[in-house]
């Protein structure tokens, strides 16, 4: 059986109302005279004031090659060209040098524009655009016109955060805070070959502040639209080679002041109005977009050995509802917790491990009231296209769901510089995820769609949600070579086995140019000094890369994760 929401939980609804509304009928030069008489005075005098122009010429020259390098410098570092960053190889490597599309955000950009929330920071990325479903009010990205929150893999300080069963991470991270942000970066294109799951579209690693980075106490608040309110206290610092850092973060908002002006309950009302029932829409009426959160982040660090943690717990309004229906009972609260302890250790200069141990616990409680009190629900129970029966839920019809998912997991990389410029990269990694304590009360027999006296947990008699378990034995093998010190060659493997699934096999390739640098010297300044804008156009890198992904599915009758 595959993963099912709170809005699968309640989908089997809206099949009936379906059923009706079928039946109801939506971018000076110098010139110089020739034959002119000059007298020895007025020559040496032509001559100086030619040596003077002469010179002047040259500075003016010089000055422009040096304007011309700074503009170059500045644009690299503008575009990130000298940045440095992890996620492409799993070390650190210039941003020119890495085989992908990787993206940089620092906390000064950060700071600078303002933003204040995580999915903020994305609505700017090239290639990336922010969505927001119409019924429980989801954000998720959409990236290069492929939308699905489940194929971007989310990751903070390296450690995956996306949820097993729905296999996205934006549920709970889109509102992350943003003052303990140190970096983001960001992989817009396919990252499978080097992460595994969740990596088919983007691969995004949030990066904190360690306690060098902060070296105090800083503490923030404010006050704005939608009545939104927030308080941060960010810390750190070392105490006897011991760093301690960390967040602590509230915030409400009552989001966005939306007006439905008709929902699904409306027209259903339109619809049974001649037979004498009584309107239960509470339409028109405003959007529950409103969210409460708590989050916790600490880590503790001492000769190479951390301890890290987070916890985030999330209340959030429906936004309409999973029927499109206003109802003013509803609320989803979320919580997770992860803690991770690790090492790192180079022996030798050339051999590094990197062993870590992790568990993570997702919560999620959705107590949905999917149709208002006293809404009339007409019904074709026998399927020949007419109603023939109309329920009435006196309390609304409610559906809450309550499932928890529980990860244990392991990772052993090690890195060996074979030699000078070349970097072999081997990890083993294990996982193995639980979806367990599944419970579902509703108003009504799941079957029938009868009202029902009173909220009953019909999870062992209907089991939308079942008990289920993944394990995920996974080993990569990269090896990174810069060829030249414009030339660098990336190649790898990874290899997942699921226990429910199958397995996949991800080789990847990846060869990077940086060009333009073998050509920034004096006579290419002087060939386009007059032309800086050119120098600007012209690409300075080009990178060739592949990467593949090869299923092989089980043919059983297993439960799976989703």
């Amino acid at each position: 059986m595959t993963r099912r929401t709170t809005r699968n939980l309640l989908l089997h609804v809206r099949l009936p109302i379906l059923l009706l509304f079928s039946f109801l009928s939506f971018h000076s030069s110098e010139v110089l005279a020739e034959g002119t008489v000059t007298s020895s005075i007025e020559i040496r005098e032509t001559i100086q004031s030619t040596e003077t122009l002469s010179d002047n010429k040259k500075e003016h020259t010089n000055n422009r090659k040096s304007s011309l390098e700074e503009g170059i410098s500045t644009e690299a570092i503008w575009f990130g060209l000298e940045e440095e960053v992890s996620i492409a190889t799993r070390h650190e490597t210039p941003i020119g040098r890495a085989p992908g599309v990787v993206t940089v955000i620092t906390a000064e950009e950060i700071k600078n524009l303002g933003y204040r929330t995580f999915v903020e920071i994305l609505r700017t990325v090239p290639g990336f655009e922010i969505l927001k479903t119409g019924d429980l009010g989801e954000v998720f990205p959409a990236v290069r016109g492929f939308a699905g929150p489940e194929k971007i893999r989310v990751m903070l300080n390296g450690h995956f955060v996306n949820s097993p069963r729905t296999g996205s991470a934006f549920q709970l991270f889109d509102d992350f805070p943003v003052e303990n942000i140190k970096r983001i970066e960001i992989i817009r294109g396919p990252g499978s070959a080097v992460y595994g799951e969740n990596a088919f579209l983007a691969v995004i690693n949030i990066i904190t502040m360690d306690a060098k980075d902060i070296d105090g106490i800083k503490i923030s608040g404010g006050y704005g639209s939608y009545d939104t309110e927030e308080g941060n206290i960010v810390f750190g610092k070392t105490y006897g080679g011991i760093d301690i850092s960390g967040m602590a973060h509230y915030r409400r908002t009552d989001g966005f002041d939306g007006v439905v002006e008709s929902d699904i309950v409306t027209q259903i009302d339109n619809a049974l109005s001649p037979l004498g029932f009584p309107p239960a829409s509470q339409a028109p009426g405003s959007v529950e977009d409103w969210r409460q959160e708590y989050d916790l982040n600490m880590k503790v660090a001492y000769k190479g050995f951390y301890v890290a943690g987070l916890y985030i717990n999330k209340k959030m309004g429906p936004f309409i509802g999973p029927q499109f229906a206003l109802a003013d009972e509803s609320s989803i609260e979320q919580n997770y917790v992860f803690g991770e302890v690790g090492y790192k250790n180079t022996f030798d200069e050339k051999f590094t491990i990197r062993p870590r141990l992790y568990y993570d616990q997702f919560d999620r409680n959705s107590y949905i009231e999917a149709l208002p009190e006293n809404t009339h629900v007409p019904l074709d129970t026998d399927g020949d296209g007419n109603i023939d029966k109309i329920n009435t839920y006196p309390g609304g019809l409610i559906g809450n769901a309550y499932i928890r998912e529980k990860i244990v997991g392991t990772e052993i990389p090690f890195d060996y510089e074979l030699f000078d410029g070349n970097l072999i990269t081997l990890g083993f990694e294990y996982r193995l995820s639980n979806q367990t304590n599944p419970h579902f009360f509703t108003t009504y027999n799941p079957q029938t769609l009868d009202p029902l006296d009173s909220l009953q947990d019909v999870a062992d008699t209907y089991p939308f949600i079942e008990d289920a378990t993944r394990r995920l034995w996974s080993v990569y093998l990269q090896d990174a070579w810069d060829i030249t010190d414009t030339i660098n060659l990336t190649l790898g493997v990874r290899q997942d086995e699921y226990s429910d699934f199958g397995s996949a096999t991800s080789p990847r390739g990846g060869l990077t140019w940086v060009f333009i640098r073998m050509h920034r010297s004096n006579s290419f300044m002087d060939r386009h000094s007059d032309h800086p804008a050119l120098l600007r156009c012209l690409p300075s890198i080009i990178q060739l890369s592949w990467e593949i992904k090869i299923w092989t599915r089980k043919r059983s009758g297993h439960t799976r994760l989703g």
